[in-house]
């Protein structure tokens, strides 16, 4: 068996960084798949379900992407340029998107008045979380 070197370590946890932010990003993206189908009388007992759900994980799972980026552009440059380049459109997006998610959901969440700013963050929340999850699917794929 061959002794395991530094880069293959690095890769390892770069690896197990983006694993688990698709894991944990299931809640994230999943309940603003769910926010936008909520409907109905129990429309808004939903989305506060939504929201009580994805609280405990929502920021603590944007560390995972970042850790990951800073390990690829720190211990692989070469590869970090080269994404960057190839990818420039979908990852540009996908930061616009987790941007509005993160900034919607905190807009919805702290506005204490049902109104129609209200239903208006929870749109864009709604929006940029099914958009996100298919450029992050953009990027796998190429």
């Amino acid at each position: 068996m061959p002794e395991p070197t530094l880069a293959g370590l690095l890769a390892l946890l770069l690896a197990a960084a983006l694993n688990a932010y698709v894991l944990f990003g299931g809640a994230d993206f999943g309940g603003g798949v769910w926010d936008l189908l909520a409907s109905g009388p129990r429309q808004r007992r939903q989305r506060e379900v939504i929201g009580h759900a994805i609280g405990p994980i929502w920021e603590a799972n944007h560390v995972w992407l970042i850790l990951a980026i800073v390990l690829t552009f720190t211990c692989f440059p070469p590869v970090f340029a080269r994404l960057g380049i190839v990818l420039h459109i979908p990852l540009t997006l996908m930061l616009v998107g987790i941007v509005l998610r993160g900034s919607a959901f905190t807009f919805r969440s702290y506005d204490d008045e049902h109104d129609a700013a209200q239903l208006r963050w929870g749109r864009i929340f709604s929006s940029a979380s099914v958009m996100t999850p298919l450029l992050l699917g953009i990027c796998m794929a190429r």
